[in-house]
């Protein structure tokens, strides 16, 4: 019998019968898991349930193999159709379908859970930096799923100086000079990603176009494309469809 309590990150529910779900949580210290809960669909319990929302879990199966049994309490709702305001609401949901699409099963990620429920509360709080929050919680979801960048030093010259490129066949950093003859190929680096420095328009715009060369190929890796929903959210910042 395997036994276990956790608190988890609601990412995705599928119907199992007219009173019952299938649940997969995003947990802190298991990894992403599924189980079934029977009752899900009642009145009462049902808002319990939704992506986004943090709740205690405690869950029993007989072995590895089966899928076991879900007893969840909520701990925080996230009511994202309150949530009045696109851009949040749309970074909220993709980093809710990122985890569900890039994370394998049962494989424990407590740095990435961490950072992933601090984003969401900080995107739901109205805190300024959020969008630079969210461009480097994509660069550690990367790390975490094998295409981790290397931005402390140039790959070229080992300098930690004038850091200005990132070499889309290694993600390791170049520095201006030992850039500048292969410069048209490189991907700007934005200053946000290697300080605390709050980023314009222009510097979201580099920041996303790493993390979506490096998502993309990841996805290509496992023959799938990238969630819609990250799409429309980089879109929306990217064509200008939504303030600052």
């Amino acid at each position: 019998m395997i036994i276990w309590d956790d608190e988890g990150l609601i990412l995705s529910s599928i119907n199992y019968s007219e009173t019952s779900l299938i649940l997969k949580v995003f947990t802190r210290n298991h990894g992403v898991q599924k189980g079934f809960v029977r009752g899900a669909k009642s009145k009462k319990k049902s808002n319990i349930y939704e992506a986004g929302n943090l709740v205690n879990i405690s869950f029993k199966s007989r072995t590895e193999d089966m899928l076991g049994i879900f007893l969840v309490d909520l701990m925080k709702p996230l009511p994202l159709l309150y949530l009045n305001d696109l851009k949040r609401f749309s970074c909220i949901i993709s980093v809710i379908n990122l985890l569900e699409f890039s994370l394998l099963e049962s494989e424990p990620e407590t740095e990435l859970y961490f950072f992933s429920t601090n984003l969401i509360n900080k995107v739901f709080s109205y805190e300024e930096g959020w969008m630079e929050e969210y461009i480097r919680w994509e660069v550690l979801l990367l790390k975490k799923i094998g295409f981790g960048l290397e931005l402390s030093k140039c790959i070229l010259s080992n300098k930690k100086t004038n850091l200005s490129y990132v070499s889309p066949k290694s993600g390791c950093a170049v520095n201006k000079e030992a850039g500048k003859p292969w410069e048209k190929k490189l991907l700007e680096l934005p200053k946000f990603l290697i300080s605390d420095n709050k980023a314009n328009r222009s510097e979201l715009r580099k920041g996303f176009k790493i993390t979506t060369y490096f998502l993309t190929k990841f996805a290509n890796s496992i023959d799938k494309t990238l969630p819609f929903t990250r799409s429309n959210f980089m879109d929306n910042i990217l064509l200008n469809k939504l303030e600052l």
